[in-house]
């Protein structure tokens, strides 16, 4: 098995715990901690993410996925740009829609190229260019970051779900990242003939605490069978999102197994 087994930090996880799951899940053999940026947690992403860089030496650590209507490209390309030089070239993004009930009640009017646009100028920002563009969600004006530009590029992947949004990604991000659901193996193989993209896939997990995601898996078996599958279809990384610590020990039995 190649496929490579992460895990999304727990988004109920306190923040005095996050020091602490980070250690554990490097400890367990993780590949990489995605941080979730959603209100639903009690930290805010970019703080923790940077609390996992600074209590971890080998983990890889991912921010998203983030909306581009709650984070303009220029401030999240400084951060890019600062994180990444601070876990010394471990830093990867997932950009998506947004939760369109949320940006609703918050009064943000979305655009439909907003992802491509703002994964198009965050790429440019990072890497210390000059950047412009007069599209239809952003206006950018000749900016450039102060932060030096990483000597390592920062992987930014595109949430993507159907085959619209797959194949936009094709066009603009180094990456995908997705849910699981019973077609995603099917539409990543009409997406990619060439099985040559990279392509994460997040899977719920709690043995712990019932109906805790929409379409958990509630045994390691199961979890196991889901990855074969994934690994099979050409996917480079599995995400486990997970509820406690317990989910968390009892996933990495498949990290021991491969």
């Amino acid at each position: 098995m190649s496929i490579k087994i992460s895990a999304e930090l727990s988004h109920i996880c306190p923040l005095e715990d996050v020091k602490e799951h980070a250690e554990s899940l490097e400890q367990l053999g993780y590949y990489r901690i995605w941080v979730p940026d959603t209100v639903a947690s009690p930290w805010e992403a970019w703080l923790a993410a940077s609390l996992i860089v600074h209590h971890t030496n080998r983990v890889h650590i991912g921010v998203g996925v983030m909306n581009p209507h709650t984070r303009h490209p220029f401030v999240t390309a400084q951060m890019a740009a600062t994180l990444q030089h601070l876990s010394g070239g471990r830093l990867a993004l997932s950009i998506g829609k947004g939760i369109g009930r949320f940006l609703e009640k918050a009064g943000i009017n979305q655009h439909e190229s907003a992802v491509e646009e703002f994964i198009t100028v965050l790429r440019q920002l990072i890497a210390g260019e000059r950047t412009s563009l007069d599209g239809n969600a952003f206006h950018l004006d000749g900016l450039r970051i102060r932060v030096r530009p990483p000597s390592e590029p920062v992987p930014i992947y595109m949430a993507a779900i159907g085959m619209d949004s797959w194949r936009s990604a094709l066009q603009v991000a180094d990456g995908v990242e997705t849910m699981w659901h019973d077609q995603c193996a099917e539409t990543r193989r009409l997406a990619i003939p060439e099985n040559s993209f990279p392509s994460a896939v997040l899977l719920p997990f709690s043995i712990s605490r019932k109906n805790f995601f929409p379409r958990q898996v509630g045994s390691v078996a199961e979890l196991q069978d889901r990855v074969s599958l994934l690994d099979e279809s050409g996917f480079d990384e599995a995400v486990v999102a997970y509820g406690d610590m317990a989910d968390l020990e009892t996933a990495a039995k498949i990290i021991r197994n491969h």
